[in-house]
């Protein structure tokens, strides 16, 4: 199990059973919202990576994510096309890695 966590112990942490956490894991159970916010919190993630609707676990960016955020949102479209074409090998590695 991923974080290191065997059944009991996240059933510890989640206030459940080993059976319940076998049975979310196996797709027999769905896990309610409450115990969704208290898996985000013990796996450090967002719901919608949980949920699989994400492939970022975190939202939060790192303080240079923010600043260059911010950059390519102040840039015109002739240097965001700069930097795409810069970072076109990076994305294509990442999105590679990312189906493996």
């Amino acid at each position: 199990m991923k974080a290191g966590l065997r059944q009991p112990d996240l059933g510890v942490k989640l206030n459940c059973t080993a059976m319940t956490i076998s049975r979310y894991e196996r797709g027999e159970a769905d896990p309610d919202i409450e115990t969704i916010c208290r898996l985000c919190d013990v796996f450090g993630c967002t719901a919608d990576y949980l949920l699989g609707r994400s492939d970022l676990p975190s939202a939060e960016l790192t303080p240079e994510e923010v600043e260059l955020l911010l950059a390519w949102r102040a840039a015109d479209d002739h240097d965001r096309a700069i930097v795409s074409t810069t970072l076109a090998p990076y994305k294509e590695e990442s999105s590679s890695s990312a189906a493996v």
